[in-house]
């Protein structure tokens, strides 16, 4: 039952789009940046440029892998639509998967472009996500499922994948 401005479920979509759009929106800004006037910062090292662009080739493709598992995987649409929490698969390694890959395929993207000042992005991208988490869908999902949500964040990060406890 819908109250107030209150949902019966969480959006699908939740505040995913505004960070996905901010996130590829900086990474594009950023890698103009460094093409046009970071290149001071450019790795310069042949064998160190081949380990950066080889982890952010790594990195992007878990990140896409780890997004089909999320959203594929776990039905995450039919989920939400009918108002279940998500505590296996994917969602047991790491509670926010598919903002964890956008991240994570965002960070190999600046990797490849070894260049050592992008190396602060994805540092900032995963404050952002924090924030954002905490003050948005963490909240709601609280109010929602009371204690078993909080006995999963207890349990299970909530950006970075990490085998279940």
């Amino acid at each position: 039952m819908e109250t107030r401005g209150e949902q019966a479920h969480l959006p699908v979509f939740g505040v995913g789009p505004a960070y996905v759009v901010a996130l590829f929106t900086t990474t594009a800004l950023a890698s103009v940046a460094a093409f046009f006037w970071l290149g001071w910062a450019a790795v310069n090292l042949n064998w160190l440029r081949l380990i950066f662009v080889v982890a952010g080739v790594i990195v992007a493709a878990l990140a896409v892998v780890m997004w089909l598992v999320s959203v594929f995987g776990a039905r995450v649409t039919e989920n939400i639509e009918n108002n279940q929490l998500i505590t296996g698969g994917i969602y047991a390694w790491v509670r926010h998967p598919i903002y964890a890959a956008f991240l994570f395929l965002n960070a190999g993207i600046l990797l490849v472009q070894a260049n050592y000042v992008l190396l602060i992005l994805p540092a900032v991208y995963w404050l952002a996500l924090t924030v954002l988490m905490k003050r948005t869908e963490e909240r709601w999902l609280r109010r929602q499922f009371g204690q078993q949500y909080v006995d999963y964040e207890s349990r299970v990060n909530r950006i970075m994948p990490w085998p279940p406890r």
